[in-house]
């Protein structure tokens, strides 16, 4: 088997330390700014952003210099807005972590199925169940605290309510990314732990931290992808993202049109308060004031929308800081037309992929759901989750089930042979690699036997 390379190392690292800065963004940026360094919080994205150059300048390709034209036309587009060139060069700061994950290759995929970056990963699932104990017990000196970067006002952890009750952030920066990422760590473990009392311990303890949060996505999209997992193979799980790739298009269209039809402010919901909101307020309004100002065909542009809209003023008069669901984010982006071309990508994607990675299928499945009443573009855990995701689909089959010699039996359903950790899919290369070696070898023996009798 080939030796993993240092770059393939140093990528996996990279990996794991961005999703660690999104777990831990309160402590991080509490302690940086104790320190005099606050910029220093920002060093995982900085690292990540090298290595996009980095692929760019060595493995440049066509597809990058059509996107980056794309982006361009865009960008005059949002500058003729009245948009801040600082808040365009905001927006490309703040989707780094997918543009990285992107970068991913074979090999690179290869070591995130190994015992390490799962190690790793647990231990991030299991920091944040303890910093949402340690916020329902004590004060965290980040939450509700503030800091200055760059002459702008940063908050290192939100303090927020549902009710009576607080919206535990933990170690991270609100009880939203909190929990989106408990249930992305908790969906990739998941599926690379073949012990069934393992995965029952790891739910359990997942679910609990979650529902502390008070989130609803999270816990909606968690149980929908262990439901999905428990009754269908992986070919099941990809009809189910295919599915479910409507959910975020259809919703806010409908709530825009029952908005419209039925007075639903007056129906009140103080569970799902937050989802009345949205039903109410947030998408028809994003919808309606995009369309009152003629921007629903080609968006806004990038820079003017999202949390870049909430550090650089707007020269827009209705809301541009959040949209609660991607599908609308893209379009407040890149209007009807860019948000079409990129559903309808990840829709070819999902039909001609043919990688069998049971993890990556229900990472997807979990981003797909949670889009719906959610912006996952504003999460670094999400997007370099998405990235990775999209980049397993567009590898071939990695995984071919091969017997080898080394492997009386294939394992079942992508879980790891140790029964724990996965096996790199580098074994399956090779073992693929020499069953096609032995295969040949024996027509070859037999070619010779005709012709020499």
């Amino acid at each position: 088997m080939n030796k993993a390379s240092l770059k393939d190392k140093l990528w996996v690292a990279t990996f794991i330390v961005a999703v660690a800065s999104d777990v831990l963004s309160g402590v991080i940026r509490y302690y940086t700014s104790t320190m005099g360094m606050a910029p220093a919080a920002y060093l995982p994205k900085v690292l990540m952003l090298g290595w996009v150059l980095y692929v760019l300048l060595t493995r440049p390709k066509a597809t990058h210099a059509l996107i980056a034209l794309y982006l361009l036309t865009q960008t005059f587009l949002s500058l003729s807005h009245g948009v801040e060139p600082a808040a365009v060069g905001f927006w490309l700061w703040s989707v780094t972590p997918l543009l990285f994950a992107l970068t991913a290759s074979r090999e690179t995929l290869a070591l995130m199925n190994r015992r390490s970056a799962f190690l790793g990963l647990l231990t991030l699932a299991a920091l944040c169940g303890i910093g949402i104990l340690a916020n329902s017990m004590l004060k965290l000196p980040w939450v509700g605290a503030s800091v200055s970067v760059g002459g702008h006002n940063v908050t290192m952890a939100t303090s927020s309510y549902v009710g009576v009750a607080s919206r535990l952030s933990g170690f991270g920066r609100d009880s939203a990314s909190v929990a989106l990422m408990a249930g992305l760590l908790t969906t990739w473990l998941l599926m690379h732990i073949r012990s069934k009392a393992l995965q029952f311990v790891l739910l359990a303890l997942a679910g609990a931290t979650i529902y502390a949060t008070t989130n609803k996505t999270a816990p909606v999209s968690l149980a929908i992808v262990v439901i999905v997992h428990m009754l269908f193979s992986t070919r099941g799980i990809k009809r189910a993202c295919l599915w479910a790739s409507g959910f975020p298009i259809v919703l806010p269209i409908v709530a825009f049109f029952a908005a419209s039809a039925f007075n639903l402010a007056s129906r009140g919901y103080v569970t799902l308060s937050s989802f009345q909101d949205r039903m109410i307020n947030t998408w028809p309004l994003l919808i309606e004031g995009l369309m009152k100002h003629e921007r629903i065909w080609f968006g806004l542009g990038p820079g003017a929308f999202g949390s870049a809209a909430s550090y650089y003023e707007s020269p827009f008069g209705f809301n541009v800081a959040y949209a609660d669901n991607t599908v609308l984010y893209a379009i407040a982006c890149f209007g009807f037309v860019g948000a079409l071309v990129l559903v309808v990508y990840l829709v070819r994607l999902m039909l001609n992929s043919a990688s069998n990675d049971r993890a990556a299928w229900s990472v997807l499945l979990y981003l797909v759901f949670s889009a719906a009443s959610t912006d996952i573009c504003e999460s670094i855990g999400c997007l370099l989750f998405l990235g990775l995701a999209i980049s397993y689909l567009r590898q071939p089959a990695l995984m071919a089930r091969p017997v080898a010699p080394w492997y009386p039996q294939a394992p079942s359903r992508g879980y790891g042979f140790n029964g724990f950790a996965p096996q790199s899919n580098e074994h399956w290369l090779q073992a693929s690699r020499a069953n096609q070696q032995v295969a040949a070898l024996e027509a070859s023996r037999h070619t010779f036997g005709r012709h020499s009798s």
